[in-house]
This record gives C-alpha cells, sequence and structure tokens, in this order.
C-alpha cells in the first residue's frame, strides 16, 4: 500500500511519516506543487494525505488541484499535536474525529485500487523544432521535428544519444523563438529496434504562444496538466 503526503519538512513530517510506516504503509511526500503532480502522474497511490499547516502556509498549492486528488483518490486532513505526540486525520475516509483516524484511513485505503492521474493525450504533429544541450546561444543546436506533441511533453526524432533526467530546451522556430525548457523523459536509441529514434521531453514551462498552437494541432489539457501557460516548475 502506498500514499501520497503532502508536507513541507518538519517534525509534523517526521511523526506522520512514522505512524504511516508502523501501520504498514509506504509514503512519498511532496512538499511543493511540482512534486506533487509529479508524484502524483508518476506513480500509483490507494490514498492521498494533506498536512493542513502545510496547505494554510504554503499558498502556491492550487485549491482546484487538492480538490480534484480528493475526488480521485481517498484522502484526509492531518494535524500533528506536539504535546501529546498525537497525529490526528479528519475526513469522510478517516471516519470520526479521533485519535484513530489515521488508523482508520489507512485500513479503508486498503481496499482502493492504486490509480494514478490520466496523462495527457498524444497527437501526432510534426512541429519543426532546434534541440539543444544548453540554453541556446547564437548559431548551433539540432534541426529536427516532432512525431507527437501533447501539454505535458513532446516527442522529437534524433539519433543523438541522451540520458533520462538530462535537461534540453527546444526551440520552436514556426510557434515561437523563445527557447522552452524541457527535461528528458525516455530516449529511443537508434536501431536498438526498429522504431523511431529520438527522445521524449517533458516541459517544465511553456510560453502562451505554444499553448494555443498545441491547443489548435488538437492536444487537450486539464488544471492538472503540469506544464502549464507562463508557469514553470
Amino acid at each position: 500500500m502506498h500514499m501520497l503526503l503532502v508536507a513541507r519538512r518538519g517534525q509534523a513530517r517526521d511523526r506522520i511519516v512514522a505512524e504511516l510506516t508502523r501501520l504498514g504503509a509506504a509514503c512519498d511526500v511532496a512538499e511543493t506543487p511540482g512534486e506533487l503532480l509529479r508524484a502524483a502522474r508518476c506513480r500509483r497511490y490507494n490514498g492521498v494525505l494533506f498536512d493542513v499547516p502545510t496547505l494554510v502556509r504554503e499558498k502556491q498549492f492550487d485549491k482546484r488541484v487538492l480538490q480534484r486528488l480528493a475526488e480521485i483518490y481517498p484522502s484526509a486532513r492531518l494535524k500533528y499535536d506536539p504535546g501529546t505526540d498525537t497525529v490526528f486525520a479528519l475526513g469522510a475516509d478517516a471516519g470520526p474525529p479521533s485519535r484513530d483516524g489515521l488508523s482508520v484511513f489507512t485500513a479503508a485505503c486498503r481496499d482502493f485500487l492504486p490509480r494514478s492521474l490520466r496523462r495527457g493525450e498524444r497527437v501526432e504533429a510534426n512541429l519543426p523544432a532546434v534541440l539543444w544541450r544548453a540554453p541556446p546561444a547564437g548559431d548551433g543546436g539540432e534541426k529536427t521535428c516532432t512525431v507527437n506533441v501533447s501539454y505535458l511533453g513532446c516527442f522529437l526524432f534524433t539519433t543523438a544519444s541522451w540520458e533520462i533526467g538530462q535537461d534540453a530546451w527546444v526551440v520552436f522556430p514556426d510557434v515561437s523563438d523563445v527557447p522552452v525548457r524541457t527535461r528528458v523523459a525516455w530516449h529511443e536509441a537508434w536501431a536498438l529496434r526498429r522504431s523511431v529514434p529520438g527522445v521524449g521531453l517533458a516541459f517544465l514551462e511553456m510560453p502562451e504562444v505554444l499553448f494555443t498552437e498545441l491547443g489548435q494541432l488538437g492536444c487537450e489539457a486539464d488544471e492538472m496538466d503540469i506544464a502549464c501557460p507562463g508557469k514553470a516548475l
């Protein structure tokens, strides 16, 4: 059983993680909106837990996103009381308010089929692109094109060697001359098998003009997309 916990660093988070471990639940922790969305998209979870003081103090969390998560997963709001060294869990899935709320919640999550968030659908499109390993400066870069695109990223044709997790920059010249910062999420090596070689790139930021172009190509977005216009991770 695996939980996703939204909590900033500190004693409260340490105690919550310790309690989850005692109850037999593994846990991933997110303390920023970017970490939260990346985790929810990349792994399947039985439930989501929100540390109330974190949500109160960290204003960058989008309430729509938190509500969407609470609709998809069993969820509970947590508050740690240092005076009694107790983690209180509140919410419909945690039962009536009590010291046993977290235990009740984890028991309920055992019957929930683990799931991850739906990823953006890819659209086949051949946008001219220039791929860089560093922020563009002057002429250079590898001239290529996309094989498919979505609001979350794109797949570019290339026979060059790339490492997963490596940063990359892409310019789409017939859309905008503004470089888009990305990260390699997948690499298909040339001649490894009979498939198109290239790199799958996750957008870390997105200019408004590119967001509009992707929409015109048929990409669909919602408030859970990682790359949003005008925002960067």
